[in-house]
């Protein structure tokens, strides 16, 4: 059974998470779990009271079983709720390995961190699943969306493409921006046989074009989601060296802060 994990920060009716996550899980007939994690911050654990603050929390949002019950029932879904207490990032990156894919906020929206070091990205640089990053300010992703696909032929971008099927399949409008190249012919692997895949998969382009000139192709592809009026922006996560996209920036670091529309992102 597909696993969709909702890693719910805020427990209301109005979450774009919670919705989007329990949307996607009635369209795939989905298992959905609900988490909620109780931060735990290592450097503050000597405090007073800081176990009376964890247990009152960790308390309340076990109290938010019912309420996780009946937002799966309302979208006509199995599921359960699960709180877990801990340090975030592991908490996360663990429990998410037996999901499909995990949905979350759009971390350049919030939570107090830089993009690049704040958590949910920290979480994409573990052996954590595909995640579905939502901005705060989002409300429905449509039965047949639109959607952007960034491709240059890594792992990374395969991985998310892999996990964007149950999307593609069906989707109004496919865009690829192909960035492939072959850099030694005879001795670095060829681009990926991915239109070959795309048939075997029963996913039609509409549209195909190469990343045009531009000093930053994280702008050019957001500028190109939004022409097309995309839906969902389908990419693979640091695509040169990881520690280089954190520290100094890069596609996926610009992506994180500025995009207005669902992001799938795999590692």
């Amino acid at each position: 059974m597909y696993e969709i994990l909702v890693n719910t920060e805020e427990m209301r009716d109005d979450n774009p998470v919670v919705q989007a996550g329990l949307a996607l899980a009635s369209r795939l007939t989905a298992y959905a779990t609900g988490l909620n994690i109780v931060e735990v911050l290592p450097s503050t654990m000597a405090m007073p009271d800081v176990l009376t603050v964890l247990e009152t929390t960790e308390r309340e949002a076990r109290q938010c079983d019912a309420w996780w019950m009946n937002q799966c029932q309302r979208h006509g879904v199995q599921g359960r709720w699960e709180v877990i207490r801990g340090i975030y990032v592991p908490v996360l990156a663990r429990r998410s390995c037996m999901a499909d894919i995990t949905v979350s906020r759009l971390p350049g929206h919030g939570g107090g961190y830089p993009v690049g070091m704040d958590q949910l990205t920290r979480v994409l640089l573990t052996a954590a699943c595909p995640m579905l990053l939502i901005p705060a300010t989002w409300e429905t992703m449509p039965a047949r969306p639109r959607i952007l696909v960034a491709w240059n032929s890594t792992q990374e971008s395969m991985h998310a493409l892999r996990a964007a099927v149950p999307f593609l399949r069906g989707a109004e409008r496919v865009q690829l921006i192909d960035g492939a190249h072959d850099e030694l012919p005879g001795v670095a692997p060829p681009p990926l046989p991915l239109r070959d895949w795309l048939t075997r998969q029963g996913i039609a382009l509409h549209a195909e074009q190469r990343f045009p000139p531009s000093t930053s192709v994280g702008e050019a592809l957001l500028e190109q989601a939004h022409a097309m009026r995309a839906d969902l922006l389908v990419m693979g996560a640091w695509g040169h060296s990881r520690v280089g996209e954190w520290i100094l920036g890069g596609t996926t670091r610009h992506v994180l802060q500025h995009a207005r529309l669902p992001v799938l992102l795999a590692h």
